[in-house]
């Protein structure tokens, strides 16, 4: 049976408007090129060389309803960046035929002509991993007496590793071919709080996961925190298979108040974290 002609005209328009939406976007990011390129040869041209900055992402670096890390971290570096994140990308959508067209093309051009990025500041995981209904994928049933690490479904949890490990690869690939001596850098998020609270309607991410699994509520928090000890550990592995690459020390940073949602901080928060990118930038 065919849905209905009304239900089929809603999402149809549905369809034109998210084409719409992604032309709009496209063009905007045409334009913040454009912009960073004038801004970066004005900068030049007066004799000041400014370190050139490339970013792509997720909403930790474009937070759109708040200001994410990139916002602070050219305050404090008070230097512009080439931002082409876009909150709810995944590595996979990052690294799909359009977007990697896009990379390509920023980091073939550098900051101005003969001359490439300093910096390439990536994030990325976040949600793969724990979209909405996928964080379940995994954690394992509680069972009477489970610890939090016998709840991470390890098995399930190294597939999906596998496959982000690849996206994070090509991303590596791109730079070395492309941009050789630009440096790269990655975070490795914080210790999210499994509360329910969710933003603008998406959301909760984790909580509902973590109660269809019946993971009693006092263990939520540090089978969250284990979780992400766990991506930690897949950047490491990434950086340490190549080269010039920076994982930046996010994890434990956050303090509860500075928690706005699951899955994001607050402007505060983020002002923090940006800091910690400080250090790893010359």
């Amino acid at each position: 049976m065919e849905y209905s002609k009304k239900l089929q005209e809603k999402v149809n328009q549905q369809i034109r408007s998210n084409l719409k939406l992604e032309s709009q976007i496209d063009k905007e990011i045409d334009y913040f090129c454009q912009c960073y390129r004038d801004w970066y040869q004005a900068e030049t041209k007066s004799g000041h060389k400014p370190i050139s900055i490339l970013a792509e992402g997720d909403s930790w670096f474009r937070y759109i309803i708040g200001k994410g890390i990139i916002y602070y971290l050219e305050n404090e570096l008070e230097t512009d960046i080439l931002n082409l994140a876009f909150p709810g990308d995944e590595a996979r959508e990052i690294l799909s035929a359009k977007q990697k067209k896009r990379i390509i093309k920023e980091l073939k051009a550098g900051p101005k002509s003969r001359q490439k990025f300093d910096y390439f500041l990536f994030s990325a995981g976040g949600n793969d991993l724990v979209g909405v209904d996928r964080f379940h994928k995994w954690l394992n049933d509680y069972q009477k007496g489970m610890s939090p690490k016998a709840l991470i479904n390890h098995k399930n949890l190294k597939a999906a590793f596998s496959l982000l490990q690849q996206d994070y690869q090509e991303l590596i690939d791109i730079r070395d071919q492309y941009s050789p001596k630009t440096q790269l850098i990655f975070h490795n998020y914080d210790f999210a709080i499994p509360d329910g609270r969710g933003v603008c309607g998406l959301g909760p991410w984790l909580k509902p996961d973590l109660e269809m699994r019946k993971i009693p509520v006092r263990l939520r928090r540090e089978v969250v925190t284990l979780f992400l000890k766990e991506f930690a550990k897949l950047l490491k592995r990434i950086a340490k298979q190549n080269t010039a690459i920076t994982i930046v020390q996010t994890q434990g940073t956050l303090k509860d108040s500075e928690w706005a949602n699951e899955l994001h901080p607050t402007n505060r928060g983020f002002k923090q974290l940006a800091k910690c990118f400080v250090p790893c930038i010359n």
